[in-house]
């Protein structure tokens, strides 16, 4: 399922939401406050940011509730009896401590490298101002963190014994060998999904002929000898599953050996004896242990798979819930597994994966789930592109005739029951079939005794030939069988050559993931049955996740000499101090906030710094033009209440607005035009217009209209705009005001908090920070032809770290490296920073979000390239700007939980502030995972930063640059501006990530026509997108917060 997720965002940390199909994982989100920060959007793009942890969705956005009265994100509510009476952590007072061979062998690695020496050498020279050097490109860790309370933590890994010699490996090549040459400029089509699967298996019976091998029925093949091929390397496979009749040929292409050994001397001394200094190190050997690893559990039936490394048990109810009406789709708990090497050990990374599935079983049972006199095209469309077994009875005997094997069958030829595979296509429809002996369908949905089609050959006695004939008939004669005459026929040929089968016939197979986004009611139940408590989700992988893998009694691991540990590793981690937060109080002076497990609350303070004065404002009221009439008088005072909370908490805001307008009633489909009509109402008789507040009719969010309101505001007209729902913004709650306030404020250029001990490398006015993300039109129902992929950028301008400005553009599609437009906008980034600061930065750490490990190296040598041209046009040659760019990724696997209750939250996980950078890292790469958040509910999910250029940490610190890069990210979590708690990963990644979710609202029309694309014409293509940049007024500001 991977990393298709599909997607969300609520505001706290990021979490569960709305998803596609295939796998659910949460996003960055979760707390509370009631403000609305846009809608979910399904799986359009990579997903958003929401809960705190939870089963691993990527799915829409969540957004937490309750508690006192907080700015941005109310409280956490109560824990009553979730947990069921679970223990509160896994395994108490049985947590082995951290194997201190590794311990030792990481820190004799570290000391054998000289890293003190070298960092107080590195100290040295840069105070001289010599240039960066190639060390500064993944720079090797300069010493492990050692600040904070030692504390000892399970993490989701097994430890590996893997003693497998040398491998081959080839990749693979499937193609259909059509009877008719292919037109010109036509390839053969490959094979997919189950049925390639099918093809590679069979083509591998051929060749291996006892030779142990690994698949992952995809591309690729390792084995431990050499696969006895054909000369031309082409191995030919019949096809005849779904009434098919195919010829595959399957490519065995020879790749490099897969060197295990040097593997192996690797991650034993963290040198490549090679000198190869690519990244990440050993790709193919870890790539290999994972195919070999998931052999088994990809070739079990009772298995289901999805992408590269998920895998779901099809037979255990416990770990299956039914999601309902209409479809009766199902999520799955499964698990996701993947080796990854550390320092001195290899490992297998296991997690709780969550995966949502069509349902499956006998048709009949299906179609009266579904409802069978449902609308027959929702029947269709529930039914469309299942694969399914289709049972063929004995034919009939015919008097006289002799049986198999030559006797007698009951005095006639029988042939045996049969059963093959089939794909629905859905319904018996009229519009079936073509020509003058197109089948007969009265309407959609016929039963079996009104579908008739013409019969040629193969006539059975009783029936007649070059004659129409029912369903009911044709079975009846040929096998003997009666048709239930209350079920649909089922079409599972084409819709151009139908095949007519009765429903009691099929039966579909399960596993089958779903392709399409999640309903709002299906990703709810999701989220409840994948939000477990860290115990759980740490029992579910020594229990039910070993056997879903096929860790014990693998014959498949046995071949190839690999041991999975029976336990969980331990790690060592450590918990940061926690920052003070400052705001002011009403007596407009400091007031430093006490914070509790990341978060706190705002009574009687007001915002640090007021931003630009709102004195030309107004606000719509919209509702639906075929609802009841709100009560406008009680919307009017709830506005009232609102302003004077804003300028009572220190918010610059006239008391009324400009202008007055009454409540305007919009279709519930293309709103868009009414909208904009009352958007250029509003400033023809106010061009100063700054602000509008929108409030948004009924208890959910209509996304078609949010998204309209913000390319309005944001991109047509050139004003700030905030929606909030009319539900909770009349009962006047001051949670749900302040929470909307703190985004007024930021949007004007205002600071609502600060630290109360400034970040000593950000306090001198010197650095400034950068964050950039790119999301992708991935995870379509239709075609992303012509769709771009968006990149957000923000930046900060002041020393306080409250204020970061966004520029976005679009680029060429699923394009993750960025273009040559990054040199412009980057080098006005710097511009932005030396307007507000009289000066260029002389620091710039850059935070790039959501790329992988195998991506590392194309943003040192595509990307940074950019980043150093726009610096040498502003820069004098003698004083070039010195860069450090740290990814940030939280949609990874790796999971930790508390071992013991004195330290671990409310929530079970383990503290905020909790930092892990040994035991499941690599001495030489410079990583860490900082879990800065309280999880409101299920597992927290770390971030993971990785260290790609250091040009500012080791030469101005040096051997406390672990230590301090470590604190900044801490830190820089707890100055979330919409918050009143610590966030998941930094605000830099986290606001540039927001950038990108907000330019995908302003081209939604084109995703969502694109979304609905699987019920259209494989022809129709997507236009191209058009590029939809921020208003000028707008530009430079906190617009998309």
């Amino acid at each position: 399922m991977a990393d298709r997720g599909r997607n969300y965002r609520g505001r706290g940390d990021r979490g569960g939401g709305r998803g596609r199909g295939g796998d659910f994982r949460g996003g960055r989100g979760g707390g509370g406050g009631a403000s609305f920060s846009g809608p979910g959007q399904g799986g359009d793009y990579r997903g958003g940011r929401g809960g705190g942890g939870g089963g691993d969705f990527r799915g829409g956005r969540g957004r937490g509730g309750g508690g006192d009265f907080r700015g941005g994100r109310g409280g956490r509510g109560g824990f009553g009896d979730k947990f069921g009476g679970e223990q509160d952590v896994f395994r108490p007072n049985a947590a082995p401590k951290p194997d201190t061979k590794i311990t030792q062998l990481e820190d004799k690695i570290l000391n054998g490298l000289g890293m003190v020496t070298k960092m107080s050498a590195l100290q040295i020279s840069s105070s001289k101002g010599s240039k960066p050097s190639s060390d500064d490109r993944m720079p090797c860790r300069p010493a492990f963190g050692n600040k904070g309370t030692e504390v000892t933590l399970w993490a989701n890994y097994f430890a590996l014994d893997v003693k497998t010699p040398s491998l081959y490996k080839y990749i693979l090549e499937v193609t259909r060998k059509s009877r008719t040459p292919p037109k010109a400029g036509q390839e053969e089509p490959e094979a997919k999904g189950m049925k390639r699967q099918t093809v590679i298996k069979s083509a591998l019976d051929q060749v291996a002929k006892g030779i142990p091998y690994g698949t992952e029925f995809k591309s690729q093949v390792v084995c431990l000898a050499r696969l006895q091929l054909p000369e031309n390397q082409i191995v030919r496979v019949s096809y005849g599953d779904e009434g098919k009749d195919d010829t595959y040929d399957v490519k065995f292409n020879p790749a490099p050996d897969v060197d295990m050994d040097a593997m192996r001397a690797y991650i034993q001394s963290m040198n490549d004896p090679t000198g190869d200094t690519t990244f990440p190190k050993f790709a193919d050997a870890v790539e290999a242990l994972t195919i070999i690893i998931g052999h088994w559990a990809r070739a079990n039936s009772q298995v289901g798979t999805l992408g590269a490394s998920r895998y779901f048990p099809l037979d255990l109810e416990s770990e299956r819930k039914i999601l309902g009406a209409p479809e009766f789709n199902s999520v799955i708990r499964g698990y996701f597994q993947s080796a990854r090497p550390a320092t001195g050990r290899l490992l297998l990374n296991a997690n709780v994966a969550h995966g949502v599935f069509r349902p499956y079983g006998s048709v009949p049972e299906l179609l009266r789930d579904f409802g069978s006199n449902s609308n027959p095209h929702m029947l269709t469309k529930s039914l469309a592109k299942l694969r399914c077994y289709r049972r063929i009875p004995a034919e009939k005997a015919v008097p006289g005739a002799k049986g198999k094997g030559g006797g007698k069958s009951g005095g006639g030829k029988s042939q045996g029951e049969r059963k093959m595979k089939a794909i629905i296509c859905g319904l018996a429809m009229p519009g079936d079939g073509s020509g003058d002996k197109k089948p007969r369908v009265p309407r959609a949905g016929a039963r079996a005794s009104e579908v008739s089609f013409f019969l040629e050959n193969n006539v059975p006695t009783g029936l007649k030939a070059n004659a129409y004939c029912t369903v009911a008939e044709y079975y009846q004669k040929r096998y003997g069988s009666p048709v239930d005459p209350s079920l649909p026929v089922i079409n599972v040929g084409s819709k151009q050559r139908p095949t007519y089968v009765p429903a009691e016939m099929l039966e579909v197979i399960p596993g089958q993931p779903l392709r399409r986004k999640t309903t709002p009611d299906e990703t709810a139940q999701m989220i409840l049955f994948a939000c477990r408590s860290p115990f759980a989700n740490a029992t579910s992988l020594v229990t039910v996740g070993r056997k879903c893998l096929g860790l014990d009694g693998n014959p498949k691991l046995t071949e190839f000499n690999i041991t999975a540990g029976k336990d969980l590793l331990t790690v060592r981690g450590r918990e940061l101090p926690v920052p003070g937060i400052t705001y002011l109080n009403t007596q407009n002076r400091p007031s430093n906030i006490r914070t509790n497990e990341g978060s706190w609350n705002m009574q009687h303070v007001r915002v640090l710094k007021r931003g630009r004065m709102i004195e030309k404002w107004a606000w719509l009221h919209v509702d639906y033009n075929d609802a009841r009439a709100p009560d406008h008088n009680t919307v009017t005072e709830a506005m009232k209440h609102f302003v004077q909370f804003m300028r009572d908490t220190g918010i610059a805001i006239a008391e009324s607005p400009c202008l007055a307008v009454p409540p305007l009633p919009v279709p519930r489909h293309g709103a868009l035009d009414v909208l904009r009509s009352s958007f250029q109402t509003l400033h023809k008789r106010e061009p100063r217009l700054q602000f509008v507040f929108v409030v948004l009719p009924g208890k959910k969010t209509d996304t078609d209209i949010y998204n309209a309101i913000k390319l309005l505001g944001d991109v047509e007209f050139g004003c700030h705009t905030v929606c909030v729902l009319r539900s909770s913004f009349i009962k006047r709650n001051p949670q749900y005001f302040a929470n909307v306030g703190l985004k007024v404020n930021l949007k004007m250029g205002g600071a609502n908090h600060k630290l109360t001990s400034d970040i000593n490398i950000v306090k001198q006015g010197k650095t400034m920070l950068v964050g950039y993300d790119v999301i992708h039109p991935t995870n379509l129902a239709g075609s992303a032809e012509g769709l771009p992929s968006l990149v957000g950028m923000v930046s900060s301008i002041d020393q306080d770290l409250a204020q970061f400005p966004a520029t976005a553009w679009a680029q060429a599609g699923r394009q993750e490296m960025l273009d040559a437009t990054l040199e412009e906008r980057f080098k006005g980034r710097i511009k932005l920073w030396q307007r507000h600061n009289k000066s260029l930065p002389q620091n710039i750490i850059i935070f790039r979000d959501g790329v992988s490990e195998s991506q590392f190296e194309k943003v040192l040598n595509d990307e940074l390239p950019f980043m150093r041209k726009a610096c040498e046009a502003l820069y004098p040659k003698n004083q070039p700007a010195r860069i450090s760019i740290i990814v940030s990724v939280k949609r990874h696997q790796t999971r930790f939980y508390p071992t013991d209750p004195q330290h671990m939250t409310r929530s079970r996980n383990v503290k905020p502030g909790t930092v892990v950078d040994r035991g499941v890292t690599q001495v030489k790469v410079w990583d860490y995972y900082l879990t800065a958040h309280q999880a409101l509910q299920g597992t927290a999910r770390s971030a993971h930063y990785t260290v790609l250029l250091d040009e500012i940490f080791r030469p101005t610190l040096g051997s406390e640059a672990a230590n301090a890069l470590e604190a900044l990210t801490h830190e820089m979590c707890y100055l979330f501006g919409r918050a009143t708690k610590a966030v998941s990963i930094c605000p830099p990644a986290y606001y540039a990530d927001i950038v990108c979710t907000r330019q995908r609202v302003y081209v939604s029309d084109y995703f969502d026509r694109s979304d609905t694309q699987s019920t259209i014409s494989s022809q129709t293509q997507v236009p191209t997108v058009p590029s939809r940049e921020v208003h000028e007024k707008l530009r430079d500001t906190m617009y998309y917060i």
